[in-house]
């Protein structure tokens, strides 16, 4: 075997030093790049700060990780996970209309407002609140999809799951729970194909509402999103009609 000349063993550093600084460009661009994807997210309208603030009917308490709304002692309590790149008090009105209709609500903050990165969120808000007589899981689009999941894996400490304009990817059809499925006539953003082939990974009892003239942002209050339809409802008549929906459903297995 012959001897690697200096030229050789040069160039082959050479072209080393320049394979890492590659490497290293590529590393930096994606970090770069999830940065500017994350950072890039649906903030809380403006008027949402009303949604915040303690009223005698409904307490609002924000703690790290968490905004509840409502009695912690009461029968029912929902767990709810943001919409992907949607801050998580955006959900303020509708957990408070809930909380006016006798539902604890607790909405937890994930890390970089992706529900993927904040799975076992649920498991800290049932820990915080042990006085909830029985809990549901669920979510907005993305947040749907993980807090399902969720409950698939923790099938005896939740009663059930809520999804608005969400579906399940992990199979539940055959599970205890109890589900409800919300979404807006308009919505232009859920995707119809996995909506349906989800709904046969849900109970045979499953309750579908379609909330007439609403859209998939109105679950929320962060203002348009894009490629959403156009809502022929207001937003409190979208957060009205999904909390009437959904609290009905809680209550009637615990009354």
């Amino acid at each position: 075997m012959g001897v690697e000349s200096d030229a050789g063993k040069r160039k082959r550093r050479h072209a080393g030093r320049w394979i890492a600084l590659v490497l290293a460009a590529i590393v930096v661009l994606a970090v770069g790049g999830f940065a500017v994807y994350v950072n890039d997210y649906y903030h809380a309208a403006s008027d949402n700060g009303a949604y915040l603030e303690s009223t005698e009917s409904v307490p609002v308490e924000q703690t790290d990780g968490l905004l509840a709304f409502g009695d912690p002692d009461s029968q029912v309590g929902l767990i709810l996970y943001p919409g992907a790149k949607v801050a998580y008090d955006a959900y303020a009105p509708l957990m408070s209309g809930l909380a006016e209709r006798g539902v604890f609500c607790a909405v937890v903050e994930v890390p970089f407002n992706i529900a993927f990165f904040g799975s076992d969120a649920a498991a800290k808000a049932i820990e915080a609140y042990p006085n909830v007589g029985s809990w549901y899981v669920g979510g907005h689009s993305l947040g749907g999809v993980v807090a399902s999941s969720w409950a698939a894996d923790h099938a005896g400490e939740v009663e059930g799951v809520v999804l608005l304009a969400s579906y399940p990817t992990a199979d539940l059809s055959s599970s205890d729970l109890r589900a409800i499925s919300l979404y807006g006539s308009e919505d232009e953003v859920l995707n119809r194909d996995a909506y349906d082939e989800g709904r046969a990974k849900l109970p045979s009892s499953v309750e579908e509402v379609v909330i007439e003239g609403g859209n998939h942002a109105q679950f929320g209050n962060y203002g348009e999103q894009a490629g959403d339809g156009e809502a022929s409802i207001s937003p409190e008549e979208q957060w009205a009609e999904a909390s009437f929906a959904i609290a009905d459903f809680m209550k009637m297995r615990a009354s």
